[in-house]
């Protein structure tokens, strides 16, 4: 019998649906490929799209901002604030610091001018290595500080532009943006990398975040391209511009399915220990870093607490030096209160009026034991420690003083309205300095009302704290001179500068508080704080000597 042989036909069919099959599985891997890649050519172009509707919309966003911000009283009063010296300074000060602000918001903004309507520069910013700063130059032409490669095109917009509406004040704003900037996001991930260019509607390059390929040299990755229009309406260059990318084909279609499936495991076990690895090692350089940081950290304040010891004790020794300066300033003012009470104590004599005469000769005696108390206060503010203090009522010291400066008749212009405390309002302190820092603030707010004013006296008891207010209706100080009232020299009445520093000082070695804030309705108010006394404690008899220490 001979062996059963199978037709040749049914091999070849079988060898044919075997090769079919795999054929098909070639067939279908290759179309899925082809078809990954097309989905992520069509992916990609979405993206760039994307990625050029992101760029028109910072580039629309920067001058809409920029429009907004030229609309702001800050910068529509730059151009008049120059006829207004006064104010001036204030005004170029607050639109440098939104245009500061401006800067830090949007990182690919490099330049900013403002100029007036006839082409004045008002202001110049730039940034220098990435800070933004305020330039400034012996002769400004506006273009300092452009930080781009002068062989490129530059990006810039001038406010308005076209038939856009005028800006407030009439200011004209330019701005210039750093195309390279714009292009930080289509860098992409190092796991999906991707070269990217904008270049304007001419061809030429305006940034690049990394060279393209002119062309796939042979055994070269290819690549998947995409490009984009990006519109520019209102900026210098001819648009629209133009955004391309591109990126690895690899990165596309990844692993072979099989290859991935063959070492998931493997890759899934390796991944782990390695992000295992990662996040061990990140965390112990974070503990080493933070060590680090805490022990600086530790150090440092342990400096500036030495610091603060050192400039605490030089801060007594200078006093000496302050008021030397003002001494000759503040003994003036006794002198001054003498002559007032001896010219009244001779038209009391020629009147007739002992009496009287003989009180105005008592203040006589008081201002120069003020004098004294001045000389005095030289020595306690080398060493505040050993300044006599006593309980005193200062609503007593208010009083004497609030009525030896009423008494002076170049302030009978002056409406002078007391609102003391019911009862004593009892502090530990020199009544003489005390003394010294009322006079000087009543006298300060009278000479800011030349015509006519209204000086206000209050004093109450707030908790532990007795609190004093010396207000007016004068100019008020403004708020860039609250934090710089109280320095030594500084004035803005063409005077020593020294009044208010002086009582500044006083008051501090008294533990106390001395600020300025604006009055509602006009005018400023200075308040003192003073730890009060216990009720139950009886105040001194010291007497307060009345004599002006102004300004």
């Amino acid at each position: 019998m001979k062996p059963f042989r199978a037709p040749g036909w049914l091999t070849g069919i079988a060898i044919a649906a075997v090769a079919a099959v795999n054929l098909a599985g070639l067939w279908g891997i290759a179309m899925a490929r082809q078809t990954a890649i097309g989905e992520a050519r069509r992916a990609f172009e979405v993206e760039v799209a994307s990625r050029a509707t992101g760029l028109e919309g910072r580039l629309s966003g920067v001058r809409a901002d920029l429009a907004f911000l030229g609309g702001s009283p800050t910068i529509a009063r730059l151009d008049e604030a120059r006829h207004r010296p006064e104010e001036a300074s204030l005004v170029r000060q607050g639109a440098e610091s939104a245009l500061l602000l401006f800067l830090r918001s949007h990182s690919e903004v490099v330049r900013i001018v403002v100029r007036s309507a006839d082409g004045r520069l008002l202001v110049h910013l730039g940034r220098r290595g990435g800070v933004p700063i305020l330039w400034v130059s012996a002769r400004p032409t506006g273009e300092e500080g452009a930080a781009v490669d002068p062989r490129r095109p530059r990006l810039t917009a001038v406010l308005p532009h076209g038939q856009e509406t005028g800006l407030a004040g009439g200011v004209i704003i330019e701005t210039e943006v750093e195309p390279s900037v714009l292009l930080e996001d289509t860098a992409g991930s190092p796991e999906t990398p991707r070269s990217c260019v904008l270049s304007d509607a001419s061809g030429a390059v305006l940034a690049r975040s990394r060279a393209l390929r002119r062309q796939s040299e042979p055994g070269e990755e290819r690549q998947v391209e995409a490009e984009a229009p990006v519109r520019a309406e209102g900026w210098s260059l001819p648009g629209p511009l133009v955004l391309a990318c591109e990126q690895p084909e690899g990165t596309v279609v990844g692993l072979a399915e099989p290859v991935w499936a063959r070492y998931r495991t493997t890759f899934a076990l390796n991944a782990g220990v390695m992000a295992l690895a990662l996040l061990l090692g990140g965390f112990a350089v974070q503990q080493a870093r933070r060590r680090a940081r805490l022990e600086a950290r530790a150090a440092e304040e342990a400096h500036v607490r030495e610091l603060e010891r050192q400039l605490f004790h030089a801060e007594r020794l200078t006093t000496v030096g302050r008021l030397a300066a003002g001494i000759a300033h503040e003994i003036n003012n006794p002198l001054e209160g003498m002559s007032n009470y001896l010219t009244l104590a001779r038209e009391a004599l020629d009147r007739g009026d002992a009496e009287g005469a003989q009180s105005h000769v008592a203040s006589v005696r008081q201002g120069l034991d003020r004098a004294a108390g001045i000389v005095r206060q030289v020595l306690a503010h080398a060493d505040p420690a050993k300044a006599p203090k006593t309980p005193v009522d200062l609503n007593e010291v208010l009083r004497e003083t609030e009525h030896f400066v009423e008494s002076r008749r170049e302030f009978g212009h002056i409406h002078f309205v007391l609102d003391l405390a019911p009862g004593p309002l009892r502090v530990r302190g020199s009544p003489v300095m005390l003394g010294q820092v009322a006079v000087n603030l009543i006298l300060n707010a009278c000479e800011v009302q030349p015509e006519k004013g209204e000086v206000r006296v209050a004093s109450r008891r707030e908790g532990e704290q007795a609190v004093v207010e010396f207000s007016d209706r004068g100019p008020g100080v403004s708020a860039a001179d609250q934090t710089r009232v109280f320095e030594p020299f500084f004035s803005t009445r063409e005077s020593t500068g020294l009044g208010l520093s002086i009582c500044h000082a006083i008051v501090r070695q008294h533990d106390g508080e001395l600020s300025v804030q604006t009055r509602e309705g006009g005018g400023s108010s200075f308040r003192m704080t003073l730890p009060a006394l216990s009720e139950a404690e009886p105040a001194g008899s010291a007497p307060v000597d009345d004599d002006p220490a102004k300004e």
